[in-house]
């Protein structure tokens, strides 16, 4: 028998099958509150059972309240992966100062989208479509056509997300905090005039930061006078968005919480060392050169055994230069299920034994067909000895 087939075939004893419910039945760890409802009544709610993951989720007021400025976040960030990270990063951040055993997790109900909306424009006269007494952008500086003007003064500030969280008092669920991301460009995309031609600005990072906490600062104030947050403890994070099409996301920059206060000091910020990579790509391979290193090696494996093998991506999350969660995706061309299953269990087998990437990393892996449709996953977390393995 072919060596290479034969490897292939003895691993069957390595695949096992795993999967997680969610049960939201009344004998799931779930828990009856009293919360307000948009109408200011009080109704009758449910907080989430806690999920058991490596990450810190926290527990969610159901039923499920979306954003009073929801519709918004898709118009003003530029892609799907930026949205995850936002949201997710945010309640990352949040956790250092709203404890998830504590807290309860609500999207944003107090800022309305006409409110945000003000605010994401330029400082200056109303009444222009662009400008506003309340706007945080940059005024225009100077500059004669709409073209100069736009390139002399740049839009940083992208969009601003507010996530509540919540705390239990005698059964009644009440504010306890708000965390605030304020989403800023790395580069500034704009159109000409009459449909001219668009525009692109790329923004020095440090003058980016420095308005962002001008910028943010100036928010505060703006909260604390609206309905509802004039005591409310507030925690506000900058997040650096990607230039469009980029194959990851962006990131968070710094963050400050300032309790019950009403400004943030220079030395309220915290500055946050994180970034993502994507495999393979010359920034990788200059920036974390060990790490890209390991997945062309992991890549090469998979050629050796399977001629439909098409490639692999990956994305890499590390913070203080350290890889603290793994993500890759392998599209092949699978011509029946006794191939996917023999692909899989060679995947399997890597991870258990020429695994080169530390085991504490969490590691997930997607197996799709060539149309991008999910085949299998397979997970790899800390606390398991053995990678969880799902086909389709």
């Amino acid at each position: 028998m072919n060596y290479k087939k034969a490897v292939v075939l003895t691993l069957s004893s390595t695949l096992f099958l795993g999967a997680c419910s969610f049960d939201l039945s009344p004998s799931s760890d779930t828990k009856e509150v009293i919360t307000e409802s948009e109408q200011g009544k009080e109704v009758q709610a449910v907080v989430s059972p806690a999920i058991d993951t490596t990450d810190s989720y926290y527990r969610t007021v159901l039923p499920f309240r979306p954003s009073v400025a929801r519709g918004m976040t898709q118009k003003r960030v530029s892609s799907r992966l930026e949205l995850d990270e936002i949201e997710t990063g945010l309640m990352r951040h949040s956790t250092q100062f709203f404890d998830p055993e504590k807290y309860y997790y609500q999207e944003g109900q107090l800022l309305e989208a006409d409110q945000i909306a003000k605010w994401l424009l330029r400082k200056g006269k109303a009444g222009d479509g662009v400008s506003d007494p309340e706007g945080l952008n940059p005024a225009y500086t100077s500059g004669k056509s709409y073209k100069e003007k736009n390139q002399k003064s740049p839009m940083i500030l992208s969009h601003i997300l507010e996530q509540d969280y919540m705390l239990e008092e005698d059964k009644k669920l009440e504010l306890g905090g708000t965390s605030i991301a304020l989403v800023l460009n790395s580069e500034y995309v704009f159109q000409d005039e009459n449909y001219g031609p668009t525009y692109t600005v790329k923004l020095d990072e440090k003058k980016v930061v420095a308005e962002g906490k001008r910028m943010a600062n100036d928010l505060v104030k703006k909260m604390r006078k609206t309905q509802g947050m004039k005591t409310t403890p507030i925690h506000v994070a900058l997040y650096l968005q990607e230039k469009e099409g980029s194959p990851v996301s962006g990131h968070y920059l710094s963050s400050a919480f300032i309790g019950r206060g009403n400004q943030i000091s220079a030395n309220d910020w915290k500055n946050y060392n994180e970034r993502y990579y994507y495999y393979p790509s010359a920034r990788a391979t200059n920036d974390v050169r060990d790490d890209a290193a390991k997945f062309d090696l992991f890549k090469d494996r998979l050629e050796d055994y399977f001629p439909n093998y098409t490639g692999m991506m990956g994305k890499g999350f590390y913070q203080e230069d350290e890889l603290k969660k793994l993500e890759m995706k392998i599209p092949v061309q699978f011509y029946g299920k006794a191939e996917l299953v023999a692909f899989v269990q060679y995947v399997t087998y890597l991870l258990e034994n020429r695994w080169e990437y530390n085991r504490n990393i969490t590691t997930t892996i997607t197996v799709t067909n060539l149309n991008g449709d999910t085949e299998a996953m397979l997970f790899l977390d800390p606390d398991t000895k053995k990678p969880i393995v799902k086909i389709r």
